[in-house]
């Protein structure tokens, strides 16, 4: 395809620019491998484990064998039985297993039939491949206990702190993490990289902690800091300093977080209605990694900001964490639709702060891991009280109270007024409730018309899911004004009108929640009597397994101080999996790719850390330093290991040694994630806005990525088109995929083109000559000096002869040449 205008010499120059120009990128195969196992781990868990679990163990697992065969695990499938192998992996037309569920010759189970969801699943399962993962242990048994092989598993036993391995002719270690590293690969006999060029620390770093590039006056002060500084470290640490301290941090750090949190600023499905105030959640994280929030805080401030107690309107801002899933503004189920929320509230907080599945376990005990379904529903329980808030702000009780006295002034001044309009509009309101309120179960309708002081907590709820479609559904309770009232009350609005100068503005609105005050509803594992109360996971807990967990589950029968008592066992120094998950994340985010490459699984079907030795040693220090993310984000980049070039000179021979790129060997290169893209072309460009904060904007407004409208069920812009999170699941690694449409997007879309124009007009402007507009074009984009080739094969591009014979700069052709350079490898990846 050719964008309009354009010459065919130009499709030809892009062709050949972008193979010349794409050496040394590399898709980034382990996360896109990581991506795929893990939709095929939760295919196994959710499909595939239960079937073998409940239908076949009985008589084919630890206790029994009929035919031989045992299927609780991989060895035992891959084994067979008496009559020989059971699976033909990719093939399930010819697997005994497949023909004896579809009782083809054998009938399996043998007292009825498998459902027809289960025989679909096992079937799809055996045609692609009959995935088992490799760290699964055997399927557990229907009678749960947590074994002291459990509570010994690496990621529930306390820290491991080793001292970092002192190694013999050690001439690259900067500190402790290199040696750890380094120690790994003298085993498998594999030297590191050397370290990358300076330029090309400066852009990695950049992009790293700021998501966008460096200026090309950044590099070159930096690169004359090197040469003339005591020690090329002394002059990296000043540069990580100012980033770590540049406000952009937060904004590109944020991002990360927000992914995993499932942050985005519509409902979700259905209508998909934009939440108007959500994006203050967005801005409390920003400014929590700028102020280098201790973690502690920063996981008590969402899970219990309205708990903290204290005047801080941040605490409440932050607990919107709690109102990011998804709200269907017309289910008159109401009691199934808050089931399901608080369930995704639950499996969240499993997932982000644990690092475990908690949501196998929701229905029956997990297979593989020592989680229960009470576990599952005692850590419900700390949620169970929650109910949403609209109507608080974000603001300090003597703001309240300022604002309330003014307010006070125009509520005398505005009486009469307003009491005629209640006399008008009342009743449509009552019309409109009852028609809402029938709409909904009797049940539900009972829990409206219960006076509040004797609600439960679910009752509340169910009461504030009404009322929410009382005001959202069909246009609201005003819409079937007569044509006489609407006049009327259109005067009357402007009679009102004239006293908005007596009327404050509003306080900052916020989307929050609330511990209800009253009764809290009762946690049950569906189908029996027993109320269960908040507590954290058995294995999990101290000491022996029938010890009460230290400030959790004493005195909340209440529901108040519930999700406090949570977030502070999450925050405890002296729990272990906590911080371990977090600087696995903060790991992953600098590196590439986790130490434990499953950043959202630390069970027995995620994987184990590389390097198990080195997590601890750093949670351990990052346990000691306060927690502080910032002095954890500067030990990974002060790093050797950080430093590597993503060349290494024996490549062949350290992937026949460590196929899977796990001993940290090179730099990864990485294509810029959707921000990133779309940020660098308005930086390098000269038009991005850099104002932080505030108030979301259209996708053609020129400031950063973070700040456009996100909607769930929306994915027509660039950033979608290259992989960014759309909210509807916790994303811990982002796919990275390659696509025509991204190609398209680039080459022929109308935003980059324009993008391209932007450059171009500013190295026009910004340069004597065309010599001069091409090279800082190329140091603008790449962030580098051109080569003297291609220089002079920039030059002869965009020049262009005139009627008098005399080379000139052709705007149009540089506008083409801006277009390439945003297309080219060097602009899209970085080292």
């Amino acid at each position: 395809m050719q964008r309009t205008g354009q010459t065919p010499v130009m499709t030809t120059w892009l062709m050949l620019w972008g193979l010349l120009f794409t050496a040394g990128m590399h898709g980034e195969a382990a996360a896109a491998d990581i991506a795929s196992d893990t939709e095929a781990l939760r295919v196994f868990e959710e499909s595939i484990r239960p079937v073998l679990a409940t239908r076949c163990v009985s008589c084919h697992g630890v206790d029994a064998q009929e035919g031989g065969l045992r299927l609780d695990s991989h060895a035992g499938l891959t084994a067979g039985g008496d009559s020989g192998p059971v699976v033909v992996a990719g093939n399930a037309a010819e697997s005994l297993l497949i023909a004896a569920v579809r009782r083809d010759g054998l009938e399996m189970p043998p007292d009825a039939p498998l459902p027809a969801d289960e025989l679909q699943a096992l079937t799809t399962w055996v045609d692609n491949g009959a995935f088992w993962p490799e760290s699964a242990a055997p399927l557990r048994a229907a009678d749960f206990t947590v074994s002291d092989d459990d509570r010994n598993w690496w990621a529930f036993r306390p820290l491991q702190v080793a001292d970092p391995p002192q190694l013999a002719n050690d001439l690259w270690s900067a500190g402790p993490i290199d040696r750890f590293v380094l120690a790994r690969l003298r085993e498998a006999d594999v030297t590191p990289a050397e370290r990358a060029s300076p330029q090309t620390l400066i852009r990695r770093l950049s992009f790293d902690m700021l998501g966008l590039p460096p200026t090309p006056e950044e590099i070159e002060a930096f690169l004359s800091d090197v040469e003339n500084a005591e020690s090329f470290a002394a002059a990296w640490e000043r540069l990580v300093d100012r980033y770590l301290e540049d406000p952009r941090y937060g904004e590109h750090q944020a991002r990360f977080w927000l992914d995993l949190v499932r942050y985005s600023e519509s409902d979700g499905w259905n209508q998909d209605a934009y939440r108007p105030h959500i994006w203050r959640y967005r801005d409390y994280v920003v400014n929590a990694f700028n102020a280098d929030t201790p973690y502690p805080t920063f996981v008590a401030q969402q899970l219990a900001g309205d708990e903290l107690g204290g005047d801080s309107p941040e605490s409440l801002v932050a607990s919107g964490f709690l109102r990011l899933g998804i709200y269907e503004y017309n289910q008159r189920d109401a009691a199934g639709h808050w089931n399901d929320i608080v369930n995704e509230m639950t499996d969240v907080v499993g997932d982000v702060f644990l690092g475990m599945s908690m949501a196998c376990a929701r229905c029956h005990d997990h297979k593989f891991d020592p989680v229960s379904r009470r576990d599952y529903h005692a850590l419900r329980a700390f949620l169970e009280p929650v109910i949403w808030r609209d109507d608080q702000t974000a603001a300090t009780r003597a703001e309240r109270l300022e604002h309330a006295a003014k307010l006070s002034d125009w509520e005398d001044a505005t009486a009469d007024i307003r009491r005629e309009i209640d006399e008008l509009i009342t009743p449509y309101h009552i019309r409109k409730w009852r028609s809402t309120v029938d709409k909904f179960p009797l049940d539900i309708q009972d829990c409206y018309y219960t006076p509040v002081a004797e609600r439960t907590s679910w009752q509340d709820q169910m009461a504030y899911l009404v009322s929410r479609q009382f005001e959202e559904e069909a246009g609201g309770p005003l819409k079937s004004l007569s044509k006489e009232d609407k006049a009327t009350l259109e005067e009357l609005e402007k009679k009102l009108a004239a006293f908005d100068e007596l009327k404050p503005a509003p306080l900052p609105a916020v989307m929050s929640v609330a511990s209800f005050s009253g009764t809290p509803s009762p946690t049950r594992i569906p189908g029996a009597p027993e109320t269960i109360g908040p507590a954290a996971p058995e294995v999990l807990r101290r000491g022996h397994a029938a010890e009460p967990l230290v400030a959790v589950g004493d005195g909340l029968a209440d529901g108040p101080g519930r999700r406090k008592a949570l977030a502070t066992w999450l925050g405890d120094a002296t729990n272990p999996l906590p911080a371990r998950v977090i600087v696995n994340r903060v790991w992953q985010w600098r590196f590439g790719i986790g130490l434990v490459p499953t950043p959202n699984d630390f069970g027995r079907l995620g994987q184990q850390p590389t390097h198990p030795a080195l997590l601890d040693w750093l949670t351990a220090r990052f346990i000691e330093d306060g927690f502080s993310l910032k002095r954890l984000h500067k030990q990974l980049v002060m790093s050797e290991a950080w430093l590597q070039s993503a060349h290494h000179p024996d490549v062949e021979l350290a992937q026949q040694r460590d196929p899977a790129d796990a001993l940290i060997w090179r730099s990864r290169v990485r294509r810029l994630r959707a921000e990133e893209i779309r940020d660098a072309m308005l930086f390098v460009s000269g038009k991005l806005d850099d104002a932080i904060g505030g108030p979301s904007v259209e996708a053609k407004t020129p400031r950063r990525g973070l700040y456009v409208k996100s909607y769930r069920n929306r994915n027509d812009t660039l950033l979608h088109q290259f992989d960014m999170a759309n909210g509807l699941e916790r994303v811990s690694v982002r796919n990275t995929t390659t696509t025509p449409t991204q190609a398209l997007a680039m080459f022929n879309g109308d935003e980059v083109l324009a993008h391209a124009g932007e450059l171009a007009k500013r190295v026009e402007q910004e340069a004597d000559s065309p010599s001069e507009a091409v090279q800082r074009a190329i140091q603008l984009s790449w962030g580098r000096a051109p080569s003297d080739d291609e220089l002079a094969r920039g030059l002869a591009f965009v020049l262009r002869d005139d009627a008098a014979g005399e080379p000139q700069l052709d705007s149009q052709r540089m506008v083409d040449f801006c277009h390439v350079l945003f297309n080219s490898g060097e602009f899209l990846y970085v080292d």
